[in-house]
């Protein structure tokens, strides 16, 4: 699959944030969307996956435009989990995970065999299978990000958009989210788009990365060609090297002392 948008000129009422920018992203790999803060990365997402209107352009989803997809046929297709979610207090975590098989049920269906089995694998693959009889409000910050992953999951998406899944969590929560990322990537292939702003991660996951500097795109590509020292002078006013550690894959960033 192949999500591909043109000449996108998007905003909030006569505000514009992004203007005339082209921009695509597969399945099978991980592109990240970085940029400063405010440069209108969460708002390409969100027409990306028509959670926002753009104003001109046109977005297409293997070539058929996005505005012609039924609600339940694009979440087939596409799994959205934005910043800010919530759930009812009295939810279990399989009773939340379930509703991720919505898309593929009439209004008065029930869960059959079938779903019952995706749903155990999106929960047993989040690692929050343990935690499946337990409120979702009793889960800390860490295990409630896997679970409304493992319910965008059950959607069995070929595109899984998220927008800075790593929000609110500490280090050892981002990286255990990271490493989640890279596994549902490389182990069932799904493509992940998603805003990050540790550029640290972005590189070290990443397949592909696109760089957002005042609403227009300043770059994309790889992520060592695209994460440089003159990027991040630029693109953040930042004075930084990248380093090369003998034995480890991909390199670090070292910013200069203030």
């Amino acid at each position: 699959m192949e999500i591909r948008g043109e000449q996108l000129k998007i905003g909030y009422g006569d505000f514009t944030v992004i203007n005339n920018m082209d921009i695509t992203v597969q399945a099978g790999r991980i592109t990240s969307i970085i940029g400063p803060n405010g440069s209108g990365k969460s708002t390409v997402l969100k027409a990306l996956t028509r959670l926002l209107a753009y104003k001109s352009g046109a977005v297409y989803v293997d070539g058929r435009d996005l505005r012609d997809f039924s609600s339940k046929e694009l979440a087939r297709n596409i799994g959205v989990l934005p910043q800010i979610h919530s759930a009812p207090p009295d939810f279990q975590v399989r009773e939340l995970v379930g509703y991720g098989r919505m898309p593929y049920q009439k209004w008065y269906e029930r869960n059959d065999a079938e779903d019952d089995r995706i749903i155990d694998w999106a929960m047993r693959s989040t690692g929050v299978w343990e935690l499946r009889e337990k409120s979702i409000h009793e889960c800390s910050g860490g295990e409630s990000q896997r679970v409304w992953i493992a319910t965008v999951l059950t959607q069995q998406p070929e595109i899984l958009f998220l927008d800075e899944p790593t929000t609110y969590l500490d280090i050892a929560h981002q990286l255990e989210m990271m490493q989640l990322i890279r596994r549902l990537n490389r182990e069932n292939g799904i493509g992940v788009v998603m805003v990050l702003h540790d550029l640290s991660q972005a590189l070290e996951v990443s397949d592909w990365i696109v760089v957002i500097k005042d609403g227009e795109k300043y770059a994309e590509g790889a992520p060592e060609d695209v994460i440089t020292p003159k990027m991040m002078k630029e693109v953040y006013d930042v004075d930084c090297s990248i380093i090369r550690v003998p034995g480890r894959g991909k390199p670090l960033i070292a910013y200069h002392e203030i």
